[in-house]
């Protein structure tokens, strides 16, 4: 099965009865027809048109669709031709087989196929008049012209006459033959427009042309001795043809209609083939007619004709060639047309490959630039990186530069500012990094470059001059800004991957900012080490609550006038399977990742179930460490009190410790959000104590703003309070000053890291009411702080006060 028996999107339905088998045994049969003679000729002569209609009508029900309408058009025509065959058969039999007794009105009843097959061919898919498609049009009236001048020649001008319309007979077929040309011009429209691609509509054309050749044969049977038979045994050759022809017509259209293509197909693609079929057929059709013309006279005669003899085929010739000239024509003007649009979309096609070149440059451009300040993103700079040196020698280096207090200036003049700031930054760094280097945004307030041909002292070099540069004062919204820059530098080494190189820059950023910003660091190895520890604890510290390996211990703080416990601090302690962290080891960590919020949690909770039954016994209260960190989360005022609920405590058995630069470094709008918090758990009896005073930079005014209740003196001026010397006067000096402000303040003091006897001896003599060192006891286990506290306090000396006022306060 070729592909054109196969309608798109429909499988073929399986049958016994298919088109080829329909084919082969009907056109068997019309061989058998044509060489049986008598009445048995005669009868078999009507099974085949009979066979062709109930093979259309299976073919039609096998293939339903809007199409089907279309075909049983034709059945009806097919049908009509095979009842009226049958009716005349029926007649000659009744008269003894003489053909001139048949009524010659029998063959006016034929003539009803030709407007029946008229209309289904019409109502074929898209080959209705109104479908446009002027060429196929043209083309089928070219062969009409052509074919009606063979009837001229051949059938007309012999039988036109002045006695033309004494026989009826014979003017009928004439008539049918005119009539016939209609259905010559759907079928020839049909094929040039969709030309061997559909089995169908080629079977459907071939029928049409055995039915005119039948037609032609049984016109010129009349003309010529009246009497047209069946058999050739019977006949003479042409009238059997004749008769064969009709029986083919029958067996293509019964093919036809079981042909799967019977849906229709798309119209036939322009190809070389098609084109010389068309010449082909052009060339015959405007030749035989006058060809068929001369043969009508013989050779060296004198010829007289009548007018209408000379007059019809010139008219003829002449309307065949100008439809030949007019679809010249227009084949040109479409092909012209078509010129004129491939042009132009030629030219479109140029404009938009040109708007696509340059919109794909404007991608790129957008894709590897910053929008703001039309440096290199990330992705340029990485492309750099990996990209070998340009000029292929010397070294290259990566610097990566962060802007210390950037956020401030966002945050106190506005985005707009800070967009403002980012692009003066920009220009800057452009005049510091060379021309042939690469200069990057990567995001936010961070900067790259990636220097070639350097080496270690021109790198530091250039980040200095970068330092210098923006430490310069910037004008933004009308107002002087100062901001700093941290830069660090890692050499690129050809045996690193970019994106490790990469990571060591950002580790030597991170080491300049933590060395107290505004400078320059080198990478080496010992960051990464450093690096590798820190994401080594990190890992281990996500597991550590869950495994429960975080311990907590308590370490006395006491009144120095009676050595009486006043509370304890909970100091926390990793157990982890490389051993004992101690907390200066893993919380920068923690505060770090995020995790000192869950830890922090789990601190609270385990200090207060703990201090409970101390609470209730002895007044003994329990002081937690709390980040600035967990201060900003919004529901810690509610992990306070659930953790104070969940223990039974009231608020006052709790103190939370703060450290001083925590506390006093927050920025707007975080150390408005810490101290809101703070005021609210307050409220609520919570207490709240700087941890390491006297270590921050800020005034000790800020006392007076900050929801502060208790006040721990850091160990580095108490270590020093007893020691005679300069240095120890000095301290003693600071340390009393701190302790006179508490007391204006009525905020109590404690003193912490007392080891030695002289230490609490000095500070006693200072006025400080509390203490909290190894003097008194090392941080430990709960159960240990238990006994502590069972135990009757020991008893200090305890010099005279200094005033009254002094010898009158109370212990904390």
């Amino acid at each position: 099965m070729t592909a054109s028996d196969v309608t798109p999107g429909r499988a073929p339905v399986p049958g016994v009865l298919t088109w080829r088998r329909f084919l082969v045994a009907g056109l068997a049969l019309t061989a058998a027809v044509m060489v049986v003679p008598g009445w048995t000729g005669e009868v078999l002569w009507d099974v085949v048109p009979l066979l062709a209609c109930a093979a259309m009508v299976v073919g039609i029900r096998r293939h339903p669709g809007p199409h089907a309408r279309a075909w049983w058009w034709l059945a009806a025509g097919t049908a009509w031709w095979a009842l009226a065959d049958l009716g005349w058969t029926a007649w000659y039999a009744a008269v003894g087989g003489d053909a001139d007794l048949v009524p010659w009105w029998f063959d006016i009843v034929y003539m009803a196929t030709y407007p029946l097959l008229v209309v289904g061919l019409t109502r074929l898919p898209r080959n209705s008049l109104r479908s446009r498609h002027e060429s196929a049009t043209m083309d089928a009236v070219v062969v009409v012209v052509g074919t009606g001048l063979l009837y001229w020649a051949l059938v007309f001008r012999s039988f036109l006459g002045p006695d033309a319309l004494q026989d009826a007979a014979h003017l009928v077929s004439v008539v049918s033959l005119g009539a016939g040309l209609g259905v010559v011009l759907m079928a020839s429209r049909l094929l040039f427009r969709y030309g061997g691609r559909n089995g169908a509509y080629a079977l459907l054309g071939c029928g049409v042309a055995a039915s005119t050749a039948g037609d032609v044969l049984y016109t010129l049977t009349l003309i010529g001795d009246g009497n047209p038979g069946i058999s050739v045994l019977d006949t003479s050759l042409t009238e059997g043809v004749g008769s064969a022809a009709w029986l083919v017509w029958f067996v293509l259209f019964g093919a036809a209609a079981l042909h799967p293509g019977v849906a229709g197909s798309p119209d036939a693609e322009p190809s070389r083939g098609l084109t010389l079929a068309r010449g082909v057929v052009f060339f015959l059709l405007a030749s035989l007619g006058p060809a068929a013309l001369l043969l009508t006279f013989r050779v060296g005669s004198t010829v007289t004709m009548p007018w209408s003899d000379l007059a019809v085929p010139v008219l003829a010739v002449t309307a065949l060639s100008a439809f030949l000239v007019t679809r010249l024509v227009v084949g040109t003007s479409t092909a012209q047309r078509r010129a004129i649009q491939l042009d132009r979309q030629a030219a479109e096609l140029a404009r938009a490959l040109d708007e696509q070149s340059a919109l794909q440059k404007l991608l790129s451009h957008q894709a590897q630039h910053d929008p703001l300040t039309g440096l290199g993103n990330r992705t340029r700079f990485t492309e750099r990186l990996s990209a070998p040196d340009r000029r292929g020698n010397g070294e290259r280096a990566v610097l990566m530069v962060d802007l210390d207090g950037f956020k401030t200036v966002n945050d106190d003049h506005g985005h707009h500012a800070g967009d403002d700031l980012l692009v003066q930054v920009a220009r800057r760094l452009r005049r510091v990094v060379g021309g042939d280097d690469t200069l990057a945004r990567l995001g936010g307030d961070e900067f790259a470059v990636v220097l070639e041909d350097t080496h270690e002292s021109d790198a530091r070099d250039v980040a200095t001059r970068v330092v210098r540069a923006l430490g310069e004062p910037f004008v933004v919204d009308g107002r002087t800004v100062r901001i700093t820059s941290s830069v660090g530098v890692r050499l690129v080494d050809a045996s690193v991957e970019p994106q490790a190189t990469l990571r060591d820059a950002d580790l030597a950023l991170y080491a300049a900012k933590a060395a107290g910003k505004n400078q320059v660091r080198l990478f080496d190895p010992s960051l990464r080490v450093a690096q590798d520890r820190r994401s080594h604890l990190a890992e281990g510290l996500r597991h550590a609550v869950e495994r429960d390996q975080l311990v907590v211990h308590y370490q006395p703080v006491v009144s120095l006038g009676t050595g009486q416990v006043q509370s304890v601090e909970a100091l926390l302690r990793w157990q982890s399977p490389d051993g004992l962290v101690m907390p200066d080891g893993f919380i920068p960590v923690a505060e770090d990742t995020g995790l000192i919020v869950p830890i922090g949690e789990h601190v609270l909770r385990r200090a207060c179930a703990d201090v409970r039954p101390w609470f209730e016994r002895h007044g003994v209260r329990v002081h937690v460490n709390v980040s600035a960190r967990q201060l900003r989360e919004p529901d810690v005022v509610e992990q306070v009190l659930r953790a104070l609920r969940d223990a039974s405590l009231p608020g006052r058995a709790l103190v939370l410790e703060i450290t001083e630069t925590a506390l006093l470094a927050a920025e707007e709008p975080e150390a408005t959000l810490v101290e809101s918090h703070l005021s609210r758990l307050r409220e609520h009896g919570v207490r709240v104590a700087i941890d390491d005073f006297g270590t921050g930079y800020s005034s000790l005014a800020y006392l007076q703003r900050l929801p502060v209740d208790i006040v721990k003196i850091d160990g580095a001026f108490t270590r020093f309070a007893a020691e005679p010397g300069e240095e120890g006067r000095r301290r003693r000096a600071l340390a009393s000053a701190i302790v006179d402000l508490c007391r204006s303040l009525d905020l109590p003091a404690v003193a912490e890291q007392i080891e030695t006897d002289d230490e609490a001896d000095a500070l006693r003599a200072l006025g400080c009411p509390e203490g909290q060192g190894y003097l008194f006891g090392r941080p430990a286990p709960r159960e240990a702080i238990g006994a502590l506290l069972e135990r009757p306090a020991r008893l200090g000396s305890v010099p005279t006060p200094r005033t009254a006022q002094d010898a009158a306060r109370r212990p904390v």
